[in-house]
């Protein structure tokens, strides 16, 4: 047993720890948010679209789009809308595959 104990603390001496590397400063600041009004809340009326509020249930082949407040872009059902093209004024008329709008949002 004696034999091998100087190769036991041969190994034990390979198991210490090396100096670690110093630890990399961490940031921890976060940027204040972007509160601008139509992009991130979203729940301001930029679009008046609260003033179509009727146009909900009906089929988007009968609408009269012309006395919109503003552009109006139409989504059918499982359509990708890209928000890259996100725009305040513009009225989103959400449709179901029937064509009938089911709601009404800005962007």
């Amino acid at each position: 047993m004696r034999r091998f104990l100087p190769l036991l603390f041969l190994a034990a001496t390979a198991c210490t720890m090396t100096n670690p590397e110093p630890a990399v400063p961490v940031d921890d600041w976060v940027p204040p948010a972007d509160v601008t009004s139509g992009f991130n809340e979203r729940e301001p009326d930029t679009c008046k679209a609260s003033t179509l509020q009727a146009w909900v249930g009906q089929p988007v082949a009968m609408l009269d789009t012309s006395g919109a407040p503003g552009p109006v872009r139409i989504i059918a059902q499982d359509e990708v809308v890209d928000q890259e093209e996100y725009r305040s004024a513009r009225i989103n008329l959400h449709v179901d595959r029937r064509g009938t709008v089911r709601l009404l949002t800005c962007g």
